[in-house]
């Protein structure tokens, strides 16, 4: 769905636009505050609606891109505050003549009740489009940091399951693939990882001069061209790589049992920094291997315990 989004965000955002806007025309057609005094000319309404329609897209295309975003912050109040009151004026100019017509006693104080209401009632909608522009602004910004970040570091940051975070150097990454709901990196050194990041979401992180989309679900990145042109030639790899979360003391006896393999509980203990009880030793080395990161190799008697492959383990 957010592919499909990106690939027709501009069909999208003028269908929205234009829905928003028909909705607001029935509303001042049917439910306007000033509905009662334009029922001679209902054209007039619309006309409002118009008046409304040039403040908003005069703050999206002139105010914020050349005051707001260049700080000149207050530059940018003085020109949305002179659209509103310019607004108001004309709105109120339209409806004074129909307002004497109506209204049999003295108008000045309902006039100016009036100005109020539909000044704010178009700072409302200024507000409204206000906050939903700078938010789409900030959130280009924010991409294009990244994309800097990602150029100046040489590194991509991603999300693994479990909520770990890992940066991936540029020239370890072959390639990513979409497969199905989930992504998959591809290293150079035959590594898979699966990452919690949407495919879309690494096409937006990664500046587009550094990969090339095939078949629109494989970003191959042009530094590992050649290697990825081989890669094509061999079975697809079945192997991934799983990274295992660790307290302190597990991850001293999973890399007790890397560096020595075969032993025992009784080496463990003694080779521990920080001692504790045979029981709580053999706890964990129970957890470790639920976790299928050790296994027991040989008889009960005289075998001992060894780590898996294909596991990455980090101390939590």
């Amino acid at each position: 769905m957010r592919d499909f989004y990106i690939r027709n965000r501009f069909w999208i955002s003028l269908l929205a636009n234009l829905l928003f806007w028909l909705a607001t025309c029935f509303f001042f057609a049917r439910f306007s505050l000033l509905r009662p005094l334009f029922h001679n000319h209902i054209y007039e309404e619309f006309f409002c609606v118009a008046l409304i329609a040039l403040i908003v897209y005069s703050t999206r295309w002139l105010t914020i891109p050349y005051l707001f975003n260049r700080g000149r912050y207050g530059d940018f109040w003085m020109a949305s505050a002179f659209l509103l009151l310019v607004s108001t004026t004309v709105e109120i100019l339209l409806m004074k003549s129909n307002m004497q017509n109506s209204l049999s006693f003295n108008s000045s104080p309902y006039l100016l009740i009036t100005y109020t209401l539909i000044f704010l009632r178009n700072s409302c909608f200024f507000a409204w489009f206000l906050v939903l522009d700078l938010y789409s602004s900030l959130k280009a910004t924010f991409k294009k940091k990244q994309q800097v970040s990602v150029l100046e570091h040489q590194t991509v940051q991603f999300s693994l399951p479990d909520n770990i975070e890992a940066s991936f150097p540029l020239n370890k990454i072959l390639y990513i693939q979409k497969n199905g709901h989930t992504t998959q990196l591809h290293c150079v050194d035959d590594e898979v990882f699966t990452i919690s990041d949407p495919f879309s979401y690494c096409k937006e992180t990664i500046p587009s001069s550094l990969w090339t989309l095939e078949n629109g679900d494989k970003m191959v990145f042009h530094q590992h061209l050649t290697e990825y042109i081989q890669s094509k030639q061999k079975p697809e790899i079945q192997k991934i790589k799983t990274v295992v979360m660790l307290t302190k003391r597990q991850f001293q006896i999973y890399k007790i049992i890397q560096q020595n393999p075969g032993c025992r509980s009784a080496f463990i203990k003694e080779s521990l920094s920080d001692k504790c009880g045979l029981r709580t030793i053999e706890r964990d080395i129970s957890s470790l291997q639920e976790k299928q990161l050790i296994i027991h190799d040989g008889s009960k008697k005289d075998g001992g315990y060894k780590t898996c492959p294909d596991c990455t383990v980090m101390q939590d």
